[in-house]
């Protein structure tokens, strides 16, 4: 028997689309789907800062007159914020209260005071944390501001007010207490080279004020 070559061409002609469409078909790839990016929390670089001072050298007036000394506040303090730029280098700027100097005669009759504030922007290198402790040294410039008053008998005798270039050398150390708080523990250096003062023992008018000062504080990085 003959086979039908008609039916043949007609079937063969047929199947080729289907033929053709299964070579084409591309089996589906199982793609594992890509975890969702969550970014890293890090810190802002800010942090807040408060320190104790105190000044453990000799006032500017210290003196005995008529039977009467002078009242000494060496006791200060300072509030301020500052920046990391990297792991090591920060700055911040503080504005402070230096110290007192009073002296009063007769109950009231006499009176004069000396009191000084501090604005500075200081810089400091950390080298480095070991066990938790960071030391550093640093410097700063700004302005010290001192206002000097006499009243007698209630009357303002003499009032003035100075605002004088200043500069400071630093070095300390800081423990970390917890993620955002640390104890600061340092030395600081100020000097004042232009601001005024008289005197006591030779009654002139004579040039530069400086202070040796040791600080303790806390400081707050902001998250």
């Amino acid at each position: 028997m003959r086979p039908n070559w008609l039916l043949i061409s007609l079937a063969v002609c047929a199947l080729a689309p289907a033929f053709a469409a299964a070579a084409d078909y591309d089996p589906p790839i199982d793609v594992d789907e890509m975890p969702e990016y969550v970014p890293e929390e890090v810190g802002s670089g800010w942090y807040l800062r408060g320190d104790l001072t105190y000044n453990v050298d000799r006032p500017v007036y210290d003196f005995m007159l008529l039977g009467e000394e002078t009242d000494n506040i060496r006791i200060g303090g300072s509030v301020g914020a500052g920046y990391h730029f990297t792991d090591l280098l920060r700055s911040d700027i503080n504005i402070g209260f230096l110290g007192r100097d009073r002296y009063e005669l007769g109950g009231g009759a006499a009176e004069a005071t000396n009191d000084m504030w501090t604005g500075m922007f200081n810089t400091y290198l950390d080298l480095g944390t070991v066990a938790g402790f960071t030391p550093y040294v640093g410097a700063g410039v700004g302005l010290l501001y001192s206002k000097q008053q006499v009243d007698i008998g209630g009357t303002s005798f003499y009032d003035d007010d100075q605002y004088r270039l200043a500069y400071g050398l630093s070095a300390g150390v800081n423990y970390q207490l917890t993620k955002n708080l640390s104890v600061d523990l340092g030395y600081q250096y100020l000097n004042s080279p232009q601001t005024e003062y008289v005197d006591t023992d030779t009654l002139s008018v004579r040039e530069g004020v400086d202070f040796h000062q040791v600080r303790v504080g806390l400081r707050y990085e902001i998250w």
